[in-house]
């Protein structure tokens, strides 16, 4: 694989995501200064942004590159949230160019707080990819088809074998299981890698991945809410939260992200100081218009005693969705 000094960075965004993966890549180069080779998968990106982002990484003296999606992702895969464009990470093998034999995927929706090397230089050759673990009940793995035992990660930061993915033909394997689907799988992208690379993964540090629900809940809430048939411990989790090398601004129900009015993370200041740094720094911050079901649910939830209200909302999520999601296959 590359050697130490160099890092193979992956994203992937449509237009309406540019601000947000350009206030990502400014943190990212604030903070690892080494040699960053860029790749942007591109979903028709307009030329206005696609130069904002050029701008950043000259700026910083970083490679980027912008690798066009048309045509590439089907038109028939369903997506339930977000945006196509994840998907097209799916087809890295043929996007990527052949040389490149590993790579570290970042959502958008990322601040990078630390420097980035020693995950990069963890050892995966004997694994497809590597990821932190996310928090989700036994129901959600058996809807995708895998076993309470295996661990369902969060695919917001994946480190991966891409060479191992060639050798293997791992797009055959992708496609074989949204065929499985009818094209519809759960957790639409995030389902699919789970389904096919669950059982060839290297867990990963939480720290790689500090999602939102860590932050909106105690970890016997999490837990109640949740209901993981296994997962990190309550000082794995406190570590992570206090020295986070990756913050993943995830949507949650209880809170908004850094790019609407009325965030409280605890990580929204630093996202907020990138902002002001990258050529969206005059954009307003969005309106919070979350759906009606969300705003019952918020009230609900803090209307009724914290005991209950956990216990009530966990059911629905770790119980009652995955059902229905799979009834839907």
């Amino acid at each position: 694989m590359e050697g130490n000094s160099l890092m193979n960075i992956v994203y992937a965004s449509d237009d309406k995501f540019a601000e947000i993966l350009g206030i990502s890549l400014l943190s990212l180069f604030e903070t690892n200064s080494g040699d960053l080779n860029i790749y942007i998968l591109d979903n028709c990106i307009s030329v206005e942004n696609k130069n904002k982002l050029l701008k950043i990484a000259q700026q910083h003296s970083h490679s980027l590159s912008f690798i066009s999606t048309s045509g590439i992702i089907s038109s028939s895969l369903k997506q339930q949230r977000g945006s196509l464009s994840t998907f097209s990470r799916l087809y890295l093998p043929i996007l990527l160019p052949t040389n490149i034999r590993k790579v570290l995927y970042l959502d958008c929706d990322i601040l990078v707080r630390q420097n980035l090397e020693e995950l990069y230089n963890i050892d995966i050759s004997d694994y497809f990819c590597a990821a932190v673990m996310d928090c989700l009940s036994a129901y959600h793995l058996r809807a995708i088809g895998l076993q309470d035992s295996d661990t369902y990660f969060n695919a917001g930061v994946l480190l991966i074998n891409l060479s191992r993915w060639r050798e293997e033909n791992i797009m055959e394997e992708f496609k074989a299981f949204t065929d499985k689907f009818h094209n519809k799988v759960p957790y639409a992208d995030q389902g699919i890698l789970n389904g096919v690379l669950s059982p060839k993964m290297k867990t990963l540090p939480l720290k790689y991945n500090c999602y939102t629900s860590l932050y909106d809940f105690s970890y016997s809430d999490l837990i109640k809410f949740r209901k993981p048939s296994h997962f990190y411990s309550e000082k794995e989790i406190n570590n992570a939260k206090k020295n986070p090398a990756i913050v993943h601004f995830t949507t949650s129900f209880l809170s908004v992200r850094p790019w609407v009015e009325g965030c409280i993370h605890p990580n929204v200041s630093y996202w907020l100081k990138y902002k002001t740094l990258s050529p969206w720094c005059d954009m307003p911050l969005k309106k919070d218009s979350p759906f009606w079901i969300k705003k019952v649910a918020v009230k609900i939830y803090m209307i009724l005693p914290n005991s209950l209200a956990v216990g009530l909302v966990g059911i629905l999520h770790a119980r009652i969705i995955p059902t229905i999601k799979k009834r839907r296959k």
